[in-house]
Protein backbone atom coordinates (compact mmCIF):
# COMPACT_ATOMS: atom_id res chain seq x y z
CA UNK A 1 0.00 0.00 0.00
CA UNK A 2 1.32 3.42 -0.97
CA UNK A 3 0.58 6.91 0.35
CA UNK A 4 -0.50 9.06 -2.60
CA UNK A 5 -1.17 12.80 -2.47
CA UNK A 6 -3.66 14.29 -4.96
CA UNK A 7 -3.52 18.05 -5.56
CA UNK A 8 -6.53 19.05 -7.68
CA UNK A 9 -8.85 22.06 -7.46
CA UNK A 10 -11.76 20.33 -9.28
CA UNK A 11 -13.63 18.66 -6.43
CA UNK A 12 -15.33 15.95 -8.50
CA UNK A 13 -12.10 14.83 -10.14
CA UNK A 14 -10.25 15.02 -6.81
CA UNK A 15 -12.80 12.73 -5.12
CA UNK A 16 -12.89 10.37 -8.11
CA UNK A 17 -9.12 9.92 -8.16
CA UNK A 18 -9.00 9.39 -4.38
CA UNK A 19 -11.80 6.82 -4.50
CA UNK A 20 -10.15 4.92 -7.36
CA UNK A 21 -6.75 4.78 -5.69
CA UNK A 22 -8.26 3.62 -2.41
CA UNK A 23 -10.04 0.84 -4.24
CA UNK A 24 -6.62 -0.37 -5.37
CA UNK A 25 -5.45 -0.58 -1.76
CA UNK A 26 -3.60 2.73 -1.56
CA UNK A 27 -3.94 5.49 1.03
CA UNK A 28 -4.99 8.72 -0.69
CA UNK A 29 -4.80 12.25 0.66
CA UNK A 30 -6.37 15.12 -1.26
CA UNK A 31 -5.65 18.86 -1.36
CA UNK A 32 -7.45 21.63 -3.26
CA UNK A 33 -4.37 23.83 -3.73
CA UNK A 34 -0.60 23.63 -3.89
CA UNK A 35 -0.31 25.50 -0.61
CA UNK A 36 -2.55 22.94 1.12
CA UNK A 37 -0.54 20.16 -0.51
CA UNK A 38 2.72 21.53 0.91
CA UNK A 39 1.17 21.52 4.39
CA UNK A 40 0.25 17.84 3.97
CA UNK A 41 3.74 17.02 2.70
CA UNK A 42 5.20 18.70 5.80
CA UNK A 43 3.10 16.33 7.95
CA UNK A 44 4.66 13.37 6.17
CA UNK A 45 6.12 12.92 2.66
CA UNK A 46 3.90 10.77 0.39
CA UNK A 47 5.14 8.02 -1.92
CA UNK A 48 3.71 9.63 -5.07
CA UNK A 49 2.24 13.07 -5.87
CA UNK A 50 -0.45 13.65 -8.53
CA UNK A 51 -0.93 17.34 -9.21
CA UNK A 52 -2.99 19.45 -11.56
CA UNK A 53 -0.95 21.94 -13.58
CA UNK A 54 -3.30 24.92 -13.25
CA UNK A 55 -4.15 25.61 -9.62
CA UNK A 56 -5.30 28.66 -7.69
CA UNK A 57 -2.23 30.44 -6.30
CA UNK A 58 0.89 28.34 -6.88
CA UNK A 59 0.82 26.31 -10.09
CA UNK A 60 1.52 22.62 -10.30
CA UNK A 61 4.88 23.50 -11.86
CA UNK A 62 5.68 25.70 -8.84
CA UNK A 63 4.69 22.84 -6.56
CA UNK A 64 6.97 20.48 -8.49
CA UNK A 65 9.95 22.79 -7.95
CA UNK A 66 9.16 23.19 -4.23
CA UNK A 67 8.81 19.44 -3.71
CA UNK A 68 11.98 18.56 -5.61
CA UNK A 69 13.95 21.05 -3.52
CA UNK A 70 13.16 19.15 -0.30
CA UNK A 71 12.18 15.66 -1.51
CA UNK A 72 13.92 15.00 -4.84
CA UNK A 73 13.06 11.27 -4.79
CA UNK A 74 9.25 11.59 -4.60
CA UNK A 75 7.72 10.74 -8.02
CA UNK A 76 5.66 13.69 -9.25
CA UNK A 77 3.01 13.31 -11.97
CA UNK A 78 1.54 16.39 -13.67
CA UNK A 79 -2.16 16.30 -14.70
CA UNK A 80 -3.54 18.97 -17.04
CA UNK A 81 -6.13 19.71 -19.68
CA UNK A 82 -3.96 22.47 -21.12
CA UNK A 83 -0.74 20.63 -21.71
CA UNK A 84 1.69 21.25 -24.51
CA UNK A 85 4.84 19.48 -25.52
CA UNK A 86 6.81 22.42 -24.13
CA UNK A 87 5.07 22.05 -20.74
CA UNK A 88 5.84 18.34 -20.70
CA UNK A 89 9.49 18.85 -21.59
CA UNK A 90 9.88 21.57 -18.93
CA UNK A 91 8.23 19.42 -16.25
CA UNK A 92 10.27 16.34 -17.10
CA UNK A 93 13.44 18.42 -17.12
CA UNK A 94 12.69 19.56 -13.58
CA UNK A 95 12.16 16.00 -12.38
CA UNK A 96 8.52 15.08 -13.10
CA UNK A 97 8.06 11.32 -13.37
CA UNK A 98 5.27 11.58 -15.94
CA UNK A 99 2.80 13.96 -17.58
CA UNK A 100 -0.87 13.03 -18.27
CA UNK A 101 -3.61 15.00 -20.03
CA UNK A 102 -7.20 15.33 -18.89
CA UNK A 103 -9.63 13.67 -19.06
CA UNK A 104 -7.68 11.14 -17.07
CA UNK A 105 -7.85 7.51 -18.12
CA UNK A 106 -7.98 5.73 -14.74
CA UNK A 107 -6.43 2.58 -16.18
CA UNK A 108 -3.50 4.57 -17.60
CA UNK A 109 -3.15 6.47 -14.33
CA UNK A 110 -2.95 3.20 -12.41
CA UNK A 111 -0.14 2.01 -14.70
CA UNK A 112 1.75 5.27 -14.14
CA UNK A 113 1.36 5.00 -10.36
CA UNK A 114 2.58 1.40 -10.36
CA UNK A 115 5.59 2.36 -12.49
CA UNK A 116 6.43 5.18 -10.08
CA UNK A 117 6.17 2.87 -7.09
CA UNK A 118 8.32 0.25 -8.77
CA UNK A 119 10.99 2.86 -9.40
CA UNK A 120 10.75 3.93 -5.74
CA UNK A 121 11.28 0.33 -4.65
CA UNK A 122 14.43 -0.01 -6.76
CA UNK A 123 15.79 3.28 -5.41
CA UNK A 124 15.11 2.26 -1.82
CA UNK A 125 16.81 -1.08 -2.34
CA UNK A 126 19.87 0.65 -3.77
CA UNK A 127 19.81 3.15 -0.91
CA UNK A 128 19.64 0.29 1.57
CA UNK A 129 22.71 -1.50 0.22
CA UNK A 130 24.59 1.76 -0.27
CA UNK A 131 23.64 2.84 3.24
CA UNK A 132 24.71 -0.49 4.71
CA UNK A 133 28.07 -0.17 2.98
CA UNK A 134 28.56 3.39 4.23
CA UNK A 135 27.43 2.40 7.73
CA UNK A 136 30.00 -0.39 7.79
CA UNK A 137 32.61 2.12 6.65
CA UNK A 138 31.64 4.53 9.42
CA UNK A 139 32.26 1.82 12.01
CA UNK A 140 35.70 1.03 10.62
CA UNK A 141 37.02 4.05 12.54
CA UNK A 142 36.05 2.35 15.82
CA UNK A 143 39.18 0.25 16.20
CA UNK A 144 39.42 -2.76 18.47
CA UNK A 145 37.93 -6.18 19.05
CA UNK A 146 37.42 -6.17 22.83
CA UNK A 147 33.91 -7.00 24.13
CA UNK A 148 33.44 -3.35 25.16
CA UNK A 149 34.13 -2.13 21.62
CA UNK A 150 31.91 -4.79 20.05
CA UNK A 151 29.06 -3.63 22.29
CA UNK A 152 29.81 -0.05 21.27
CA UNK A 153 29.59 -0.92 17.57
CA UNK A 154 26.26 -2.69 18.12
CA UNK A 155 24.78 0.35 19.85
CA UNK A 156 26.00 2.71 17.10
CA UNK A 157 24.43 0.51 14.42
CA UNK A 158 21.15 0.27 16.33
CA UNK A 159 20.91 4.02 16.96
CA UNK A 160 21.86 4.86 13.37
CA UNK A 161 19.18 2.49 12.04
CA UNK A 162 16.51 4.35 14.05
CA UNK A 163 17.24 7.70 12.38
CA UNK A 164 14.37 8.65 10.07
CA UNK A 165 14.50 10.86 6.99
CA UNK A 166 12.59 14.04 7.71
CA UNK A 167 11.64 12.70 11.13
CA UNK A 168 13.22 12.35 14.54
CA UNK A 169 15.60 9.80 15.98
CA UNK A 170 16.36 9.03 19.62
CA UNK A 171 18.46 11.52 21.55
CA UNK A 172 21.85 10.08 22.49
CA UNK A 173 24.03 10.84 25.51
CA UNK A 174 27.69 9.78 25.34
CA UNK A 175 29.41 9.55 28.70
CA UNK A 176 32.88 8.51 29.76
CA UNK A 177 36.27 9.74 30.82
CA UNK A 178 38.22 12.39 28.98
CA UNK A 179 39.85 11.18 25.78
CA UNK A 180 37.74 8.04 25.29
CA UNK A 181 36.53 9.06 21.82
CA UNK A 182 33.06 10.48 22.43
CA UNK A 183 33.37 12.90 19.50
CA UNK A 184 34.48 10.09 17.19
CA UNK A 185 31.44 8.01 18.17
CA UNK A 186 29.09 10.96 17.60
CA UNK A 187 30.50 11.32 14.09
CA UNK A 188 30.21 7.57 13.50
CA UNK A 189 26.52 7.63 14.48
CA UNK A 190 25.92 10.42 11.97
CA UNK A 191 27.87 8.75 9.14
CA UNK A 192 26.13 5.42 9.70
CA UNK A 193 22.63 6.96 9.62
CA UNK A 194 20.29 8.03 6.82
CA UNK A 195 21.35 11.61 7.61
CA UNK A 196 24.93 11.02 6.49
CA UNK A 197 24.69 13.38 3.50
CA UNK A 198 23.21 16.17 5.63
CA UNK A 199 25.14 18.51 7.93
CA UNK A 200 26.85 17.41 11.14
CA UNK A 201 27.16 20.48 13.37
CA UNK A 202 29.48 20.16 16.37
CA UNK A 203 29.03 22.56 19.29
CA UNK A 204 31.73 22.58 21.97
CA UNK A 205 29.98 24.07 25.00
CA UNK A 206 33.32 24.97 26.59
CA UNK A 207 34.83 26.66 23.53
CA UNK A 208 32.11 29.26 22.83
CA UNK A 209 31.81 32.03 25.46
CA UNK A 210 28.58 31.64 27.39
CA UNK A 211 27.26 35.07 26.44
CA UNK A 212 27.64 34.21 22.73
CA UNK A 213 26.45 30.62 22.81
CA UNK A 214 22.73 31.45 22.74
CA UNK A 215 23.07 33.66 19.65
CA UNK A 216 25.24 31.02 17.95
CA UNK A 217 22.69 28.28 18.61
CA UNK A 218 19.44 30.11 17.92
CA UNK A 219 20.55 32.77 15.46
CA UNK A 220 19.14 36.28 15.45
CA UNK A 221 17.22 38.81 13.42
CA UNK A 222 18.56 42.14 12.29
CA UNK A 223 18.49 44.63 15.16
CA UNK A 224 18.00 41.94 17.83
CA UNK A 225 20.90 43.47 19.76
CA UNK A 226 23.70 45.96 19.26
CA UNK A 227 25.88 44.76 16.43
CA UNK A 228 23.20 42.57 14.80
CA UNK A 229 23.35 44.41 11.47
CA UNK A 230 21.96 41.46 9.50
CA UNK A 231 19.89 38.39 10.23
CA UNK A 232 21.89 35.21 10.88
CA UNK A 233 20.63 31.62 11.15
CA UNK A 234 21.86 29.69 14.18
CA UNK A 235 23.63 26.36 14.41
CA UNK A 236 20.32 24.58 15.12
CA UNK A 237 18.99 25.75 11.77
CA UNK A 238 22.29 24.89 10.08
CA UNK A 239 21.84 21.29 11.24
CA UNK A 240 18.59 20.97 9.25
CA UNK A 241 17.89 17.30 8.39
CA UNK A 242 21.27 16.33 9.84
CA UNK A 243 22.79 15.94 13.31
CA UNK A 244 23.78 18.45 15.96
CA UNK A 245 26.35 17.30 18.50
CA UNK A 246 26.68 19.11 21.84
CA UNK A 247 30.09 18.25 23.28
CA UNK A 248 30.55 18.80 27.03
CA UNK A 249 26.90 19.69 27.56
CA UNK A 250 27.50 19.60 31.32
CA UNK A 251 29.11 23.05 31.00
CA UNK A 252 25.99 24.65 29.50
CA UNK A 253 24.30 27.25 31.72
CA UNK A 254 21.02 26.32 33.38
CA UNK A 255 19.18 29.11 31.56
CA UNK A 256 20.31 27.85 28.17
CA UNK A 257 19.51 24.28 29.19
CA UNK A 258 15.85 25.27 29.57
CA UNK A 259 15.78 26.72 26.06
CA UNK A 260 17.48 23.66 24.59
CA UNK A 261 14.93 21.40 26.29
CA UNK A 262 12.15 23.37 24.61
CA UNK A 263 13.82 22.96 21.22
CA UNK A 264 14.16 19.19 21.63
CA UNK A 265 10.58 18.77 22.88
CA UNK A 266 8.87 21.06 20.37
CA UNK A 267 11.28 20.57 17.45
CA UNK A 268 11.24 24.28 16.72
CA UNK A 269 13.57 27.21 17.25
CA UNK A 270 12.99 30.94 17.48
CA UNK A 271 15.77 33.35 16.52
CA UNK A 272 16.64 36.13 18.94
CA UNK A 273 14.46 39.13 18.14
CA UNK A 274 11.97 37.06 16.12
CA UNK A 275 8.30 36.26 16.75
CA UNK A 276 8.19 33.22 14.45
CA UNK A 277 9.17 29.65 15.22
CA UNK A 278 11.09 27.60 12.66
CA UNK A 279 10.95 23.82 12.43
CA UNK A 280 14.04 21.89 13.52
CA UNK A 281 14.38 18.47 11.90
CA UNK A 282 17.65 17.09 13.15
CA UNK A 283 19.04 14.42 15.42
CA UNK A 284 20.49 15.39 18.82
CA UNK A 285 23.66 13.80 20.21
CA UNK A 286 25.27 15.05 23.43
CA UNK A 287 28.43 14.15 25.34
CA UNK A 288 30.08 14.85 28.67
CA UNK A 289 32.81 13.50 30.93
CA UNK A 290 31.04 14.98 33.97
CA UNK A 291 28.70 13.18 36.36
CA UNK A 292 25.37 14.63 35.27
CA UNK A 293 23.45 12.92 38.07
CA UNK A 294 25.68 14.72 40.56
CA UNK A 295 25.14 18.01 38.73
CA UNK A 296 21.37 17.42 38.85
CA UNK A 297 21.58 16.85 42.61
CA UNK A 298 23.53 20.12 42.91
CA UNK A 299 20.89 21.92 40.74
CA UNK A 300 23.60 22.74 38.19
CA UNK A 301 21.91 20.66 35.50
CA UNK A 302 18.19 20.43 34.79
CA UNK A 303 16.74 17.04 35.67
CA UNK A 304 14.15 17.20 32.87
CA UNK A 305 16.86 17.87 30.26
CA UNK A 306 19.01 15.09 31.70
CA UNK A 307 16.23 12.54 31.21
CA UNK A 308 15.39 13.98 27.77
CA UNK A 309 18.91 13.66 26.34
CA UNK A 310 19.62 10.18 27.72
CA UNK A 311 16.96 8.24 25.80
CA UNK A 312 19.96 6.24 24.66
CA UNK A 313 23.02 6.45 26.91
CA UNK A 314 26.33 5.12 25.65
CA UNK A 315 29.15 4.79 28.18
CA UNK A 316 32.56 4.91 26.54
CA UNK A 317 34.97 2.30 27.92
CA UNK A 318 38.28 3.69 29.27
CA UNK A 319 41.43 2.51 27.55
CA UNK A 320 42.58 0.57 30.62
CA UNK A 321 39.54 -1.71 30.15
CA UNK A 322 40.50 -2.38 26.53
CA UNK A 323 43.72 -4.26 27.14
CA UNK A 324 43.28 -6.38 24.01
CA UNK A 325 42.98 -3.25 21.86
CA UNK A 326 45.94 -1.36 23.29
CA UNK A 327 48.68 -2.48 20.92
CA UNK A 328 46.44 -2.39 17.85
CA UNK A 329 45.62 1.24 18.60
CA UNK A 330 49.30 1.98 19.23
CA UNK A 331 50.30 0.57 15.83
CA UNK A 332 47.49 2.51 14.19
CA UNK A 333 48.62 5.82 15.70
CA UNK A 334 52.27 5.16 14.85
CA UNK A 335 51.38 4.59 11.20
CA UNK A 336 49.01 7.58 11.03
CA UNK A 337 51.36 10.09 12.64
CA UNK A 338 54.31 8.90 10.60
CA UNK A 339 52.24 9.38 7.43
CA UNK A 340 51.15 12.85 8.60
CA UNK A 341 54.80 13.96 8.90
CA UNK A 342 56.03 12.09 5.84
CA UNK A 343 58.23 9.80 7.93
CA UNK A 344 58.73 6.04 7.83
CA UNK A 345 56.68 4.34 10.52
CA UNK A 346 58.90 3.15 13.40
CA UNK A 347 58.15 -0.03 15.32
CA UNK A 348 57.77 -0.53 19.04
CA UNK A 349 60.26 -2.68 20.92
CA UNK A 350 58.86 -5.42 23.11
CA UNK A 351 59.83 -3.42 26.19
CA UNK A 352 57.93 -0.40 24.85
CA UNK A 353 54.88 -2.54 24.15
CA UNK A 354 54.96 -3.86 27.71
CA UNK A 355 55.26 -0.29 29.01
CA UNK A 356 52.23 0.82 26.99
CA UNK A 357 50.13 -2.01 28.42
CA UNK A 358 51.28 -1.30 31.96
CA UNK A 359 50.44 2.43 31.82
CA UNK A 360 47.08 3.50 33.29
CA UNK A 361 46.29 6.09 30.57
CA UNK A 362 44.28 8.67 32.52
CA UNK A 363 43.92 10.61 29.25
CA UNK A 364 42.78 7.46 27.44
CA UNK A 365 42.93 7.32 23.61
CA UNK A 366 43.82 10.99 23.27
CA UNK A 367 46.80 10.56 25.58
CA UNK A 368 47.93 7.44 23.70
CA UNK A 369 47.72 9.28 20.37
CA UNK A 370 49.70 12.27 21.64
CA UNK A 371 52.30 10.03 23.28
CA UNK A 372 52.97 8.17 20.05
CA UNK A 373 52.92 11.36 17.96
CA UNK A 374 55.65 12.78 20.19
CA UNK A 375 57.60 9.53 19.91
CA UNK A 376 57.36 9.60 16.09
CA UNK A 377 58.51 13.23 15.91
CA UNK A 378 61.49 12.69 18.23
CA UNK A 379 62.47 9.20 17.05
CA UNK A 380 66.13 8.94 15.97
CA UNK A 381 65.95 5.35 14.73
CA UNK A 382 63.45 2.93 13.23
CA UNK A 383 62.44 1.66 16.68
CA UNK A 384 60.78 3.24 19.68
CA UNK A 385 61.88 2.06 23.11
CA UNK A 386 60.55 2.78 26.61
CA UNK A 387 62.53 5.98 27.12
CA UNK A 388 61.25 7.34 23.78
CA UNK A 389 57.66 7.13 25.03
CA UNK A 390 58.23 9.57 27.89
CA UNK A 391 55.62 7.91 30.06
CA UNK A 392 55.22 9.12 33.63
CA UNK A 393 53.30 7.40 36.36
CA UNK A 394 50.42 9.44 37.66
CA UNK A 395 48.15 9.00 40.61
CA UNK A 396 45.83 10.90 42.88
CA UNK A 397 47.12 12.89 45.82
CA UNK A 398 45.24 13.61 48.97
CA UNK A 399 44.10 17.22 49.06
CA UNK A 400 45.72 19.55 51.55
CA UNK A 401 43.83 21.28 54.33
CA UNK A 402 41.93 23.27 51.67
CA UNK A 403 38.48 21.84 52.36
CA UNK A 404 36.98 23.28 49.19
CA UNK A 405 39.54 21.39 47.13
CA UNK A 406 38.80 18.15 48.94
CA UNK A 407 35.06 18.58 48.49
CA UNK A 408 35.50 19.21 44.77
CA UNK A 409 37.38 15.93 44.42
CA UNK A 410 40.42 17.58 42.84
CA UNK A 411 43.20 15.17 41.91
CA UNK A 412 46.76 16.13 41.18
CA UNK A 413 49.82 14.30 39.85
CA UNK A 414 51.97 12.60 42.44
CA UNK A 415 55.32 11.10 41.77
CA UNK A 416 56.02 7.51 42.58
CA UNK A 417 58.73 6.80 45.10
CA UNK A 418 61.99 8.08 43.68
CA UNK A 419 60.26 10.33 41.09
CA UNK A 420 59.93 14.10 40.76
CA UNK A 421 57.55 15.99 43.05
CA UNK A 422 55.62 19.26 43.02
CA UNK A 423 53.10 20.59 45.50
CA UNK A 424 51.35 23.82 46.42
CA UNK A 425 51.58 24.89 50.04
CA UNK A 426 50.72 28.21 51.63
CA UNK A 427 50.33 29.88 48.26
CA UNK A 428 53.83 28.79 47.17
CA UNK A 429 54.76 26.10 44.67
CA UNK A 430 57.35 23.68 46.02
CA UNK A 431 59.19 21.64 43.39
CA UNK A 432 61.76 18.91 43.91
CA UNK A 433 63.82 18.18 40.80
CA UNK A 434 66.31 15.99 42.61
CA UNK A 435 64.55 12.79 41.55
CA UNK A 436 64.02 13.65 37.88
CA UNK A 437 62.12 15.91 35.45
CA UNK A 438 58.57 17.19 35.95
CA UNK A 439 56.21 18.18 33.09
CA UNK A 440 55.05 21.79 33.26
CA UNK A 441 51.58 20.61 32.16
CA UNK A 442 51.22 18.83 35.50
CA UNK A 443 51.78 22.06 37.39
CA UNK A 444 49.44 24.04 35.13
CA UNK A 445 46.65 21.51 35.52
CA UNK A 446 47.10 21.51 39.30
CA UNK A 447 46.85 25.32 39.42
CA UNK A 448 43.77 25.40 37.22
CA UNK A 449 41.93 22.72 39.16
CA UNK A 450 42.75 24.22 42.54
CA UNK A 451 41.64 27.69 41.40
CA UNK A 452 38.38 26.20 40.07
CA UNK A 453 37.77 24.41 43.35
CA UNK A 454 38.54 27.54 45.36
CA UNK A 455 36.08 29.48 43.16
CA UNK A 456 33.34 26.84 43.72
CA UNK A 457 33.26 26.03 40.00
CA UNK A 458 33.07 29.64 38.73
CA UNK A 459 35.45 29.99 35.77
CA UNK A 460 35.26 33.77 35.94
CA UNK A 461 36.39 33.81 39.58
CA UNK A 462 38.97 31.06 38.96
CA UNK A 463 40.45 33.12 36.12
CA UNK A 464 40.61 36.18 38.40
CA UNK A 465 42.48 34.16 41.03
CA UNK A 466 45.11 33.28 38.41
CA UNK A 467 45.23 36.75 36.86
CA UNK A 468 43.65 35.79 33.54
CA UNK A 469 40.36 36.34 31.72
CA UNK A 470 37.50 33.86 31.91
CA UNK A 471 37.98 32.89 28.26
CA UNK A 472 41.71 32.33 28.73
CA UNK A 473 40.99 30.18 31.77
CA UNK A 474 38.44 28.11 29.78
CA UNK A 475 40.92 27.69 26.94
CA UNK A 476 43.67 26.44 29.22
CA UNK A 477 41.29 24.16 31.14
CA UNK A 478 39.95 22.62 27.92
CA UNK A 479 43.34 21.00 27.32
CA UNK A 480 42.76 18.77 30.32
CA UNK A 481 39.07 18.01 29.79
CA UNK A 482 37.17 15.85 27.27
Amino acid sequence: MADILIVEDEEVLRLTLARNLRSKGHAARAAASAEEGLEMIAQGPPDVILSDHRLPGMTGYDLLLAVKADHPDIPFVILTAHGTVEDAVAAMREGAADYLRKPIDLGELQLVVERCLKGQGVRRELDYYRGRHLADGALEGILGSSPAVERLRAVISRVAALQKEGGIGPTVLLTGETGTGKGMVARAIHRASIRRDCPLIEVNCTAIPEDLLEAELFGYERGAFTGAVAAKPGLLEAAESGTIFFDEIGHMSVGLQAKLLKVIDERSVRRLGSTRDRAVRCSFVTATHMDLEKLVAETRFREDLYHRIRVVEVTMPPLRERDDDMLRLADHFLARHAADYGLPAPRLTEAARRALRAHRWPGNIRELSHTLERAVVLATSDTIDVEDLGLRSRGAVTATSDDSTARAGVTAPRAEAGGPAARIAGGAIEIDFSQGPLAIEEIERELLMRALAQAAGSKTEAGRLLGMSRDMFRYRLSKYEA
